[in-house]
């Protein structure tokens, strides 16, 4: 199992990335702070380490460079994920010697395609199978109602009324057909289409749910044609 260290300041975003990353089969250390990503990486000797760009301490290119300057951990590969969309903070991660820069507009799914082209394992993909489900969402304050046209162990594919921006995350409620299963997860938007009579269709990526709620959905998937 590969191991990563995640550093990000905002607890609940490292919360999140670290439930997202460890469903997907890895162990995550995680911390908020900067410095600690230092003594952290050098003790831990993790596969990869993901640094969020924007940190109060030290910035992750500044970070970056310091790894790359210590003989113990100059050998390990830093990602760093950043809200800003622009060249100057692209070099400034490069010139750390960061083996890439993934922005977070892009969404959880291009972190996970860029962790695994950097390790070089195989990224997980599970066959989602069609249904007719009513789900009942909150987003914030925001309590919606929607439609999971399919579903698998990692992610569905929601029908909405309402327009929603990728990376939103929300929680789903709804009960899988034929069982006793109430289904609660924490979900993200990486996919939007917009469909006709003003719906739009949102490919939700699962990023937080329990292990009976897991089995459950895979189990579904298996006895649907």
């Amino acid at each position: 199992m590969p191991t990563l260290l995640l550093a990000d300041d905002v607890r609940t975003t490292l919360a999140i990335e670290k439930s997202f990353l460890e469903a997907r089969h890895f162990k995550v250390f995680a911390t908020t702070s900067a410095r600690k990503v230092l003594e952290l990486a050098a003790l831990v000797q993790p596969d990869l380490i993901i640094l969020d760009y924007e940190m109060p301490e030290l910035n992750g290119d500044v970070v970056c460079r310091r790894l790359k300057g210590g003989a113990r951990t100059r050998h390990i590969p830093v990602l760093i994920l950043s809200s800003h969309d622009d060249e100057q903070t692209a070099r400034a991660c490069t010139d750390a010697g960061a083996v890439g820069l993934v922005r977070k507009s892009q969404g959880r799914e291009a972190l996970m395609d860029r962790v695994s082209e950097v390790l070089g394992v195989n990224q997980r993909r599970h066959v989602r199978v069609p249904c007719l489900i009513s789900a009942a969402l909150e987003a914030g304050d925001e309590k919606l109602e929607g439609v999971v046209r399919n579903l698998c162990a990692s992610g569905l594919y929601l029908i909405l009324k309402q327009a929603m921006n990728p990376g939103k995350t929300l929680w789903l409620s709804f009960a899988l057909p034929d069982t006793d299963v109430k289904v609660k997860v924490l979900g993200e938007i990486v996919r939007i289409e917009s469909l006709s009579g003003g719906l739009f269709g949102y490919g939700i990526q699962l990023i937080q749910a329990d292990e009976r709620v897991t089995e459950a959905l895979k189990e579904f998937v298996k006895r649907t044609p």
